[in-house]
């Protein structure tokens, strides 16, 4: 993001190559054009739609992550299976414990999740109306990171958090079934996210 903002901005504009090395990079933040900045009162508030001419996503790297940066980057792969693709929802549920020690063949998930990045992206580059379903976990989940401090809270950690939450309030005023929330929690789970969160000591 930081990179995007300076090349959509430096001498008004620069080209982009993003080499994505971590899930939540290779499945969300490299895709889409959005780069920004945060400042303390919120999340992205300085920024720029900068697409970049090139994205190199190298899915070996992935094995090198720490499991709590695996596990963090899990929850953009689940919300894209949550907001349209109920196949890729249902292999994630089927194999939520070989996902985790990452022994299932990661390109096809990967795929599937980056496609319904890139088709929303598509369908609305400048985020007015389908693309928002991208946001899905995110009005909670930043209000977390930011209630949390920024570098507490890991993006991926506080966007779970925010699905269960939001999937609440969608059950609470008849858009879903309390079943489709059971669902969701449990997969959520079995793939590492939703532990109880202890802020630090102030």
């Amino acid at each position: 993001d930081l990179f995007g903002f300076v090349a959509a901005t430096y001498l008004r504009g620069l080209r982009l190559v993003q080499v994505p090395t971590t899930l939540v990079a290779q499945v969300d933040s490299a895709i889409g054009g959005k780069v920004g900045v945060d400042l303390p009162e919120g999340k992205n508030m300085v920024g720029a739609f900068k697409h970049a001419d090139l994205v190199v996503a190298d899915v070996d790297v992935l094995h090198t992550l720490p499991e709590v940066e695996w596990i963090a980057g899990t929850a953009e792969v689940i919300k894209a299976g949550v907001i349209s693709d109920a196949a890729l929802f249902g292999r994630l549920e089927e194999f939520a414990s070989r996902w985790r020690r990452r022994t299932v063949p990661l390109e096809s998930v990967l795929a599937a999740a980056i496609a319904v990045k890139a088709r929303f992206v598509q369908e609305d580059v400048f985020e007015t109306g389908s693309r928002m379903f991208l946001n899905y976990g995110h009005t909670f989940g930043h209000a977390l990171e930011a209630a949390a401090g920024y570098g507490t809270l890991r993006h991926g950690e506080a966007v779970g958090w925010g699905m269960a939450m939001e999937a609440r309030l969608a059950a609470g005023i008849g858009l879903i079934s309390d079943r489709i929330v059971t669902r969701q929690d449990s997969v959520l789970r079995a793939l590492g996210l939703l532990d109880p969160f202890v802020p630090p000591p102030m």
